[in-house]
């Protein structure tokens, strides 16, 4: 008995016990709860008490309690008074809501309002409607950044890194084709020059016109707006000018056709007439030798002959007139001419390479700069003054070097648009921003003028694409960055294809093996960058070439095929004389090395063997087995010329072209052909030394004089 009451006292001890110790504990962590603070806002200390009373940060942390749906009256002076500003969900009375109303000493709850009842008795704001506001700003603050200045900033950036993405794509597909890599230039750039104008050097290699028309599509397709015309001495010259037409000049009929094709497709006609320089053409001529700004040379016009002026009227005369369909009804029918939309709107009068100037007594006494201006500014008056409708077009080498003061007292700048022309690679060698910036301050426009043939060498059988495309792209981005400097901009970019550097020259690229030259070039500069897509690009479809195939190689290489191989399988108009130039051009570098090699390298063949008859028959005839067939093949080449040829050119074009470039050949490997089996024949020689040469013999000159 006593033993259980001894349990029992112990276990109440026990109970006792522990309900002391949690109830020590509870206190213990009420109190630590109560004065533990916390860490908020970059490092401030916040207590617990105050967060939840919500007196932290002035009032900017709302009470814990107020946000679990109590409400604790404090001293407005402690508090920073009421905003007055009635909460959004009080102002539109939301069914269900909590009004909260304090009491001085307490907190009690208030039951919801059955309508949402707006009283005037309370006079503090609905205070979860408070809470729930502020965390609609709150989110506001987080969320609207995004869609107020943080989104369009991450849109932006978005944008701008996709589009650093695409250029860096872009930059690499042109390495991967081999295409210069120009910075500024690539798809979503500025606009493209607004007028793109192909050159046609007639003064060498005229096409047949029904060639010239075949290609007058294909140009429109890849982005030709105009053709510059320049006749030289293929125009049917009348009158006093009749001696200047060559004789398989155009005839009339000819032109009229031609002019027809391009007004049809839309395209502008530029004439060009050269009224001062390289008027070889002419002054070479018993009948207008007289003109010459010095006896011995037909280079340039005298401009201080009042014949050297009316010259130069009736030539612009007759080639302008020809041009006007609207005035003289000769091109097309009434109907036809009011549906024309292109008309004659420039003449370019030419004016470049005055190379002999201010040279005869009537100029020698007047500065060289003042002479040129002087008669731009003649002739340009003479274009206004007949056609006033025209704009004049000259070329601007000669105006570089002059001083601003010089240009514009010239009077040039109201009469005449400079066409800027560079066909390197680097603009700004030749033409500086100095220089941009004097044309700005004296013409209110002007053209810029690159090449897709005829501009790196006199006798160059293929045209150096890369180069020509490199000299379009850098065109182009000049164009952007010095337009602006004019009041008017930028007229446009012509592609010159010179068929001969002057008159007497001889026959540069044919336009049939540069075609696909101006075809990468002028798709190039109607796009305002090179597009590296073989589906939009226009240069194969146009040029009827077969779709490219595998992914392994891009469907242009302008690094590894230089010489353009992959365009001989294309079928576009003249294809047939570009596979044949290929082929000429092959057997061309074959020759030239293995006729150099027999002359500087190898010892059984030259110069020497041959003079002295002296040489070993069986080194010869090794040496002669290449030469036969060199021989064979430039002799079968040679047989297939004339009707290869004769597509595109009359008899008169293709025998020169012959001549000039397979005759020459044919004539090297038939001489040492010759002489080789000259020295094969020989069974005795002489003892050495053999005799030499005399300085006097190679020189041609009597030893005793």
């Amino acid at each position: 008995m006593h033993s259980r009451l001894l349990i029992v006292c112990w276990r109440r001890k026990l109970f006792f016990l522990g309900a002391s110790l949690l109830f020590l504990l509870a206190l213990w962590f009420w109190g630590f709860l109560y004065t533990t603070h916390i860490t908020e806002d970059g490092g401030k200390i916040v207590s617990v008490r105050e967060l939840m009373l919500g007196s932290a940060h002035g009032g900017r942390h709302e009470s814990l309690l107020q946000r679990l749906g109590f409400h604790e009256r404090h001293d407005p002076a402690l508090d920073g008074g009421s905003n007055g500003v009635e909460p959004h969900g009080a102002a539109h009375g939301e069914q269900g809501s909590v009004q909260l109303e304090g009491d001085e000493g307490g907190v009690k709850f208030v039951k919801p309002t059955p309508g949402g009842l707006r009283s005037a008795k309370v006079r503090h704001t609905n205070d979860w409607d408070a809470i729930m506001q502020d965390r609609t700003d709150e989110g506001k603050q987080i969320n609207q950044q995004p869609s107020g200045k943080g989104q369009p900033s991450r849109h932006i950036s978005d944008e701008m890194r996709m589009a650093a993405e695409r250029q860096s794509h872009y930059e690499h597909e042109l390495k991967r084709m081999g295409v210069p890599v120009i910075a500024g230039l690539g798809p979503g750039g500025r606009p493209p020059p607004a007028q793109r104008l192909v050159h046609f050097d007639l003064k060498g290699a005229p096409p047949k016109v029904s060639y010239l028309r075949r290609l007058m599509p294909i140009l429109k397709t890849l982005g030709a707006t105009g053709i510059l015309l320049e006749y030289e001495d293929m125009f049917p010259y009348g009158g006093s000018l009749l001696p200047l037409a060559a004789r398989n000049a155009y005839n009339r009929d000819e032109i009229l056709e031609l002019l027809k094709s391009a007004f049809a497709l839309g395209l502008t006609v530029i004439p060009l007439v050269q009224t001062f320089g390289h008027l070889e053409y002419a002054l070479k001529l018993k009948e207008f030798a007289h003109l010459r700004e010095t006896g011995d040379s037909p280079q340039a016009l005298c401009p201080s002959y009042n014949a050297s002026m009316a010259f130069v009227e009736e030539l612009l005369t007759q080639v302008i007139e020809y041009h006007m369909p609207a005035e003289n009804g000769n091109l097309l029918h009434k109907e036809d001419i009011e549906r024309s939309t292109p008309k004659l709107t420039h003449i370019h009068i030419g004016c470049d390479e005055v190379y002999r100037l201010a040279e005869c007594p009537r100029c020698r006494h007047r500065l060289k700069d003042q002479v040129f201006l002087d008669h731009v500014y003649n002739v340009a008056t003479i274009v206004r003054r007949r056609w006033p409708h025209l704009r004049v077009i000259v070329w601007d080498d000669m105006l570089r070097h002059m001083a601003l003061d010089a240009l514009q007292a010239s009077g040039i700048g109201k009469l005449v648009e400079p066409m800027i022309w560079v066909y390197a690679e680097d603009i700004y060698k030749f033409v500086q921003s100095a220089t941009w910036e004097k044309y700005a301050a004296v013409f209110r426009t002007a053209w810029a003028a690159s090449a897709f043939k005829g501009a790196h060498g006199e006798g160059l059988l293929m045209p150096p694409i890369r180069r020509h495309l490199e000299n379009t792209l850098r065109w182009l981005a000049v164009m952007q960055g010095e337009g602006n400097r004019f009041s008017h901009g930028l007229q446009g970019l012509a592609l010159t294809g010179w068929q001969r550097y002057d008159h007497f020259a001889v026959l540069c690229e044919l336009l049939p093996a540069a075609l696909p030259s101006l075809a990468i070039c002028l798709s190039t500069a109607a796009k305002g960058y090179f597009d590296v897509s073989a589906r939009t690009n226009p240069i194969l479809s146009s040029l009827t070439c077969p779709e490219p195939t595998g992914e392994h190689h891009a469907w242009l290489e302008l690094h590894r095929d230089s010489m353009m191989v992959m365009f001989s399988r294309c079928m576009f108009p003249g294809s047939m004389i570009y596979r044949f130039i290929l082929r000429l051009a092959t057997l061309t570098t074959e020759t030239e090395e293995y006729t150099d090699a027999i002359r500087q390298r190898r010892g059984w063949l030259t110069d020497y063997n041959i003079r002295h008859n002296f040489s070993s028959a069986a080194r010869v005839d090794d040496l002669l087995g290449e030469n036969y067939r060199l021989l064979n093949a430039v002799s079968n080449l040679a047989r297939t010329a004339a009707s290869t040829l004769t597509e595109v050119y009359d008899h008169w074009t293709y025998g020169e072209f012959i001549e000039q470039r397979i005759f020459p050949m044919l004539e090297e490997l038939k001489r040492l052909e010759r002489a080789g089996e000259g020295l094969k024949k020989r069974r005795v020689w002489p003892q050495r030394p053999l005799p030499y040469l005399k300085p006097f013999e190679v020189l041609g000159i009597d030893e005793k004089t």
